[in-house]
Formats: C-alpha cells, sequence, structure tokens
C-alpha cells in the first residue's frame, strides 16, 4: 500500500490517497469522498489500463463535482419533493439545484473528508459521520466503508448505524469505461432484470414498476449501450459489462435489490463513462412499495458489492 498527499482544500484540510495492487489489480482511494480514484486492469493482451473517470488533481474533482467514484449517501438517488414523512413527522431536506429533489443526500458524503485506516496490505476502511440535522436528515449516522482487493475483483462493504430512525442508501458512483478512453456506446451491457422503475419528468420515479420487455431498457442479454440512460433496475439476477476491443469484462455481484445505470451525460467529455449503482430503489421514503431505505436506531445497515473482471 502506497500513502500520497493528494491535494490540499480551500479550508487547509489535506486530501491524501492509497494505492493497493495485489498484482491482479491495483486501485486507488481517497479520503476525499471516500472515493474510488482509478482501477487499473489489464485487458487480453496483458496491458494495463485505468478503467474510471476520474480527475486530473484534487482541484479539478472539486470544481466539476460530478460524483465520480466517490461515495453518495446518506441517500444515494432521488428523493421527490425533498422531503419525506418518518414515524409521523415531515422532514424537508436540502434541494438539488437540478431541480425539486433531493439528489445523493445534497452530496453530503461525497465531498466529505473521510478518515482512512488501511487493514492490512490488500484493503482500506473509510469512516464518517453525518450529525444530527444535516441537510435535514433525522439522527447522526456513523458510516464505514471497505474496499478490499480480492484476486481480480474489488470488494465494497458498506456499513452505517444510527441514534435515531432515519434513512440509509450508500453507493459507489464510479464511471467505467473498460475500453479506458472514447465514448462507451459501442461497450456491450448485460442487466438481467425483468423490471424498472419508470419516471416522471424530474427523474423521480412514478411508483409504478414495469416490465422491461418491449421497451429500450431490455438488458436482458448482452448488447450494446447505444443511447443516454438513466434507470433504475429491479432485482438484477446479473450484470455483465465487456468491451470487445480489449476484451475487457466486468461483472458485478450485490446483496442489494436495484441498480441504477446512468450513461455519464453530465460528464465535461459526455458519454464517456458508465455507472451502475447498486442501491435500494429512488425516492423509496415516498414510495410504500418500494423496498424500504429506514435504518433504526440501534440497529447496524450491511451491504456489499463486488466488482470482478476478467477477459474475453
Amino acid at each position: 500500500m502506497i500513502k500520497a498527499h493528494y491535494g490540499t482544500m480551500p479550508d487547509g484540510r489535506e486530501v491524501e490517497s492509497y494505492t493497493l495492487d495485489n498484482g491482479q489489480v491495483k486501485a486507488r482511494f481517497l479520503t476525499h469522498g471516500a472515493a474510488l480514484d482509478q482501477l487499473w486492469v489489464p485487458d487480453k493482451s496483458g496491458d494495463t489500463a485505468g478503467i474510471l473517470v476520474g480527475h486530473p488533481n484534487l482541484e479539478d474533482r472539486l470544481a466539476n463535482n460530478t460524483c465520480r467514484g466517490e461515495i453518495a449517501g446518506r441517500v444515494a438517488n432521488r428523493i421527490a419533493g425533498a422531503k419525506f414523512m418518518l414515524n409521523g413527522t415531515e422532514y424537508k431536506l436540502t434541494p438539488s439545484p437540478k431541480g425539486p429533489f433531493c439528489l445523493h443526500g445534497a452530496n453530503e458524503f461525497n465531498r466529505a473528508i473521510w478518515a482512512a485506516k488501511p487493514v492490512g496490505d490488500h484493503a482500506i476502511a473509510f469512516y464518517y459521520t453525518s450529525p444530527d440535522g444535516s441537510h435535514g436528515f433525522p439522527g447522526e449516522v456513523k458510516t464505514c466503508v471497505r474496499y478490499t482487493l480480492e484476486g481480480s475483483a474489488l470488494l465494497v462493504e458498506y456499513e452505517a448505524t444510527t441514534d435515531a430512525d432515519t434513512l440509509v442508501n450508500l453507493t459507489n458512483h464510479a464511471y467505467f469505461n473498460l475500453a479506458g478512453e472514447g465514448q462507451i456506446f459501442d461497450q456491450l451491457l448485460r442487466i438481467d432484470a425483468d423490471h424498472y422503475t419508470p419516471l416522471t419528468e424530474e427523474l423521480c420515479p412514478t411508483g409504478e414498476v414495469a416490465p422491461v420487455v418491449g421497451t429500450k431498457f431490455d438488458f436482458r442479454a448482452l448488447r450494446p449501450i447505444r443511447e443516454a440512460y438513466d434507470i433504475n433496475f429491479c432485482n438484477p439476477r446479473a450484470i455483465e459489462a465487456c468491451d470487445p476491443v480489449s476484451g475487457r469484462r466486468m461483472t458485478v455481484e450485490t446483496d442489494l435489490p436495484g441498480v441504477q445505470l446512468y450513461t455519464g451525460e453530465c460528464l465535461c467529455e459526455p458519454f464517456t463513462g458508465f455507472c451502475l449503482e447498486t442501491q435500494l430503489w429512488p425516492d423509496a421514503p415516498n414510495q410504500p412499495d418500494f423496498p424500504s431505505v429506514m435504518l433504526k436506531a440501534g440497529e447496524t445497515w450491511k451491504s456489499w458489492t463486488k466488482f470482478s473482471f476478467d477477459v474475453v
């Protein structure tokens, strides 16, 4: 493991990087947002390249805050109306400048400086405490995100506790490009899910759970990405992506019931990376039929996602 100085925040706080390398996968992490900053994996010729859309430095990361590889929370994705009811009380949240919703917990977790603790040579844990009332959410939430290199895979484990009933739904917001450069429309994707959650004009779920058959969201068989997406798939049985030129393939496993496919329309160079955000479903606090994102006081929320790599 290599620790290095990455940059200095405007308020003087230091940001550190940690690089892990097990001979099969190499990854760099930042204390800013507990970010997965870069991931290097080989292609079918054995040549290694970075497969994440990152930033060249901290200044660029702060100026172009598109949540590249950072942890999104407390609640990833959108909460419609920037409000929710919990235990009979309405909580009003910080709305997004993009619309009448709260997005990624108002970017608290991805902009925070996390404490880092190396765990041996091939794992690192990051810690952050969100105070009670932060951006309108109740309860103090203590969070740990642990990254581990396991052979040719990266395992991401999440854990959160609270002292008052609140909401938790964490994800990593990395943008993948398995070619290492260029646009991602010809890269292949399979999300073996029968249903998705349709959206309103504000990109918040309507509450419907609709079949993918006959729609552009049918990724049950491997096919090119081809166009823009920003949608949640329900209960995926398998997730796979592949670049046919380099031969790099990624499979994603998770214990969470949803995955958000976002194809990077907002990036400075649009569509140069795609996100597979494993998650509970968006706007769950306002959709009683969706899997719950409530975390009760004294309980522990745990989840995991594994990104595995090989060549075809």
